[in-house]
């Protein structure tokens, strides 16, 4: 074994050790974090799943077979609750029922709120020909409205 193959095995040792460390730090089964499935539903970004993890996109229930966990952006958890939402998620936004959990054509609902800003428009994960509902008299920030446009939705009174 040469000088360059030595490096590249005491490289991959490590490397693994690290990787067990962090999944460890995670909570992961230790061992083998690279095989854990996620099933994600909606637009989860990729940060939010790490590396190491088999990622499948998930539309319905019979998709989360095998996996060994599950991913759901806040307008996916409202579709499979019907577009209600649980008394614990009291005064979050709303999806109306019956909207595309994967994107199209999602309306959501701030009719409650008198000031949309930035957070606001980021909390809802917008993606394209996505509605925001807002009330007639609410003050929708120039950074919440850019943010919509940059993401293809709509801001409707």
């Amino acid at each position: 074994m040469n000088n360059e193959q030595l490096v590249e095995a005491v490289t991959a040792i490590i490397m693994q050790r690290i990787a067990a460390a962090e999944a460890a730090e995670a909570g992961c089964p230790a061992g083998k974090p690279d095989s854990r499935q996620v099933v994600t539903f909606g637009e989860v970004p990729g940060c939010l799943v790490g590396d190491g993890y088999e990622v499948r996109a998930g539309y319905s229930a019979s998709d989360v077979d095998g996996a060994d966990y599950i991913i759901l952006t806040a307008a996916a958890f409202r579709a499979f609750h019907g577009g209600t939402i649980p008394a614990g998620l009291a005064g979050a936004p709303t999806m109306t029922a019956g909207g595309d959990c994967c994107g199209a054509a999602t309306t959501h609902d701030l009719t409650g709120k008198r000031l949309i800003a930035e957070r606001d428009v980021l909390s809802l994960n917008l993606t394209s020909g996505a509605k925001v509902k807002v009330a007639a008299n609410a003050i929708v920030t120039s950074l919440a409205r850019d943010i919509a446009r940059s993401r293809g939705a709509d801001i409707v009174r």
